[in-house]
C-alpha cells in the first residue's frame, strides 16, 4: 500500500479532476455534519465532489494510486454512522450529482444520477402521473444513491416493499475505479448474476453507486388516513391482519404509549385523541377510484369498531387533517428536543412477539439502568420496530453498554439489529448476533476481490477504528 500523500498534493490532484468548485477544504469541511441526530463534524480534510461519472471514477482512480482510503457522502441521512470519517481519509460526496436524465411515463422507470433527493425524484415522477414509492421523512437530504445503498424502507414498506424491489439497473464505480454499466431497464432479464443486488444494501463497501434506473408506480388519486387508539397488543395485530386484505393498504405505523404521551404533551399540536391509550396506530390507504376507496375505508371502520378492537378513532377529512395526522408519528423534532442525548434503535422482530420483546427490552434495561426513559414505535406491517433510549447525561457515554443490553435481549427473539439503517461503523461490533461466521467470512471475502486495499468505506461494516 502506497503511503498517502502529503494534504497539499492531494488537493492539487483531486482539484485537477473536479475544478476549484468540486473541493470543500479545511474549515469549511469541518463544519459539516455527518449524522442528524447528534454533534459529529467531518473530519476527513477533504471532501471532494464529482460531478459526474467520468469525475467520480477519475477520483476513486486517483485516490487507489496514492493508496488513499476513501468516505463516501449521500444525503448524510444515516444514523448508523457510515459517513464517519477521520483525518486520514478523503469523503467523496456525491451532492452535485443530482440530474434526472429521464423519467420513461410508458415503461414507469426514472433514471437519475445518485445524488438526487427523493423528494426532487417524487416531484419529477408526479409530473407524470407517477410516483417512486420509498417513502421517508428525510426524504428532503435523503439521496437515490445513499437509500440503494443501504437498501432503504420507509412508511410504505407493507404496500410497496423496500428499496431492492425498485431498483432495475445501476451504474456502478468500483473500488478501482473501472465503472460498472449495469443499467439494466427490464423487469425480466435471466442473463447470469444479477451484479446491482451486491451493491443494494452493502453501505457503500463495494463500490459507489453513481446512477440508478427506479421502477415507478401509478401516482395515487385517493387518499385516506385514519388515527386509531387501541388498548391490547393483540387487537393491533388483528387490526393489522384485517387491512393487510385491503388492497389500497400503504401504511400501518403503530405507537406505543410512551410515544404518543411525548408527541402530546410537547405543546407541537399532536394530540389528536386522548392520552392513556396502549397504543395508537396511524393507517394509510392510497388508491385509484375516489368512490369505491372511500367504500372500503368506511367497510374497515365499520367491522374494526363492530369487533370491538378500537378505543377511539379520528379520520382525516381534508388534506390538512392527514398532514397533521402524519406529523404526530412523524415527530422527529420533538424526540431530539425532549429525549437528547438518546441512542436510537432500528429493530426487526417476529410479529408474532413483538410486544413480549419490546417489553423485555424495557425491563432489562430498567434493571441496568434507573433512570431508562424510552419511546417506541414504528412500520409494524413489516416488523420494523424504532426505539429511543435515555439513561441520563451519561447516555453516549454507556451507548454500547445500551446497545449490549437491547441486542442481547432481542437475540432471544431472533431479531435483527438492524431493519433498514443498516450496521454502519457505530453497530459493527454487534453484526455477529445476526450474521453466521459463515456469512460475515463470505462478506468479508467479497469485500476483498473487489476491494483488496480496503479503501473504500473501510471502517464500515467490519475494520474496528477510532471513531
Amino acid at each position: 500500500m502506497h503511503t498517502p500523500p502529503a494534504k497539499a498534493e492531494l488537493e492539487r490532484i483531486l482539484r485537477g479532476i473536479v475544478g476549484d468548485s468540486g473541493l470543500v477544504v479545511g474549515r469549511d469541511a469541518r463544519a459539516r455534519q455527518c449524522d442528524p441526530l447528534r454533534r459529529r463534524p467531518v473530519l476527513a480534510p477533504i471532501i471532494v465532489r464529482p460531478s459526474n461519472t467520468t469525475e467520480l471514477s477519475e477520483t476513486v482512480s486517483a485516490c487507489v494510486e496514492l493508496g488513499q482510503t476513501m468516505v463516501i457522502h449521500g444525503g448524510l441521512t444515516g444514523v448508523a454512522g457510515g459517513a464517519y470519517s477521520c483525518e486520514d481519509d478523503v469523503a467523496i460526496s456525491l451532492e452535485r450529482m443530482t440530474h434526472i436524465e429521464e423519467i420513461d411515463a410508458v415503461g414507469q422507470t426514472a433514471t437519475a444520477q445518485a445524488g438526487v433527493p427523493l423528494a426532487a425524484l417524487q416531484t419529477a415522477a408526479a409530473a407524470h402521473g407517477l410516483m417512486y414509492p420509498i417513502d421517508l421523512l428525510s426524504q428532503g437530504s435523503a439521496t437515490v444513491g445513499g437509500t440503494i445503498a443501504t437498501n432503504a424502507g420507509g412508511n410504505r414498506v407493507v404496500r410497496w416493499g423496500m428499496t431492492r424491489r425498485h431498483v432495475l439497473g445501476l451504474e456502478v464505480v468500483l473500488p478501482n475505479g473501472i465503472v460498472l454499466p449495469a443499467l439494466n431497464r427490464l423487469v425480466k432479464n435471466n442473463t447470469g448474476y444479477d451484479l446491482k443486488q451486491l451493491f443494494i444494501g452493502s453501505e457503500g463497501t463495494l463500490g459507489i453507486i453513481s446512477k440508478a434506473i427506479l421502477q415507478l408506480v401509478p401516482l395515487p388519486t385517493s387518499e385516506s388516513v385514519m388515527f386509531l387508539a387501541v388498548d391490547d397488543f393483540d387487537n393491533v395485530a388483528t387490526l393489522l391482519n384485517l387491512a393487510r386484505r385491503l388492497p389500497i393498504l400503504s401504511a400501518f405505523e403503530v405507537m406505543w404509549s410512551d410515544y404518543y404521551e411525548l408527541m402530546a404533551s410537547s405543546d407541537s399540536g399532536r394530540s389528536p385523541l386522548p392520552r392513556g391509550h396502549d397504543f395508537y396506530i396511524l393507517v394509510e390507504m392510497l388508491g385509484y377510484n375516489e368512490a369505491s376507496d372511500r367504500s372500503t375505508v368506511e367497510d374497515f371502520l365499520q367491522r374494526i369498531h363492530d369487533a370491538e378492537l378500537i378505543a377511539d378513532v379520528s379520520l382525516a377529512t381534508s388534506a390538512r387533517q392527514v398532514r397533521d395526522l402524519w406529523r404526530v408519528r412523524e415527530g422527529s423534532e420533538v424526540l431530539v428536543a425532549n429525549m437528547s442525548p438518546f441512542v436510537s434503535f432500528d429493530i426487526s422482530v417476529d410479529l408474532r412477539c413483538v410486544n413480549t420483546c419490546i417489553s423485555q427490552i424495557k425491563q432489562a434495561l430498567s434493571n441496568r439502568f434507573a433512570s431508562s426513559r424510552f419511546v417506541t414505535f414504528g412500520h409494524l406491517g413489516d416488523n420494523n420496530i424504532h426505539m429511543g433510549v435515555n439513561i441520563g447525561p451519561e447516555t453516549l457515554e454507556l451507548e454500547s453498554e445500551i446497545e449490549g443490553v437491547v441486542f442481547s435481549q432481542l437475540a432471544k427473539f431472533g431479531g435483527s439489529i438492524s431493519a433498514e439503517h443498516g450496521i454502519g461503523q457505530l453497530k459493527r461490533e454487534f453484526l455477529q448476533l445476526c450474521k453466521s461466521p459463515e456469512e460475515i467470512a463470505l462478506m468479508r471475502q467479497l469485500k476483498h476481490s473487489l476491494d483488496p486495499v480496503q479503501l473504500l468505506n473501510p471502517a464500515v461494516l467490519f475494520n474496528k477504528r477510532p471513531l
